[in-house]
C-alpha cells in the first residue's frame, strides 16, 4: 500500500477505526486507511461538469449519492486548481484592451391604479 499524499511505501500500522486498518506514513506523517475512496475521480468530474451546465448543487448531490457540502467542496477544489493553472500559464492576452461601448437602458414601471 502507498501513502495517498506522498506515494511512499514506508507505512506503519496504527490500529483500526470503524473496521478499517489505519496507517501512518513515516515520510510525511499523514494518516490513511486501507479503504478505497468512496467517489471516483470520474464521478467528481461529472459533478463539476453538471455544475458548469447549471444543475443545482442539491440535484447533483442527489444524483451522485453524495452530500451537498461534499459536492460544493469538489467544485471549490476544482476552481482552485483551474485558478492555479491559469496563474501558472500567465496572462492570456498581452495586447491592448479593446474599447467596448455600452448603451444604458432606463425603465420606469408605473404603479397600477387599481391598487394591486
Amino acid at each position: 500500500m502507498d501513502c495517498p499524499n506522498c506515494q511512499s511505501q514506508d507505512l506503519r500500522k496504527t490500529g483500526r477505526k470503524d473496521g478499517a486498518q489505519r496507517y501512518c506514513c513515516r515520510s510525511c506523517g499523514r494518516y490513511c486507511t486501507d479503504r478505497p475512496r468512496r467517489f471516483s475521480p470520474q464521478t467528481k468530474a461529472q459533478a463539476v461538469d453538471m455544475y458548469l451546465n447549471n444543475v443545482g448543487i442539491r440535484k447533483i448531490a442527489r444524483f451522485v449519492g453524495a452530500s451537498p457540502a461534499g459536492v460544493l467542496r469538489w467544485i471549490r477544489k476544482e476552481h482552485e486548481a483551474v485558478q492555479a493553472r491559469l496563474a501558472k500559464s500567465g496572462p492570456a492576452c498581452v495586447t491592448e484592451a479593446d474599447i467596448i461601448e455600452m448603451d444604458e437602458i432606463y425603465t420606469f414601471v408605473q404603479k397600477n391604479s387599481s391598487g394591486r
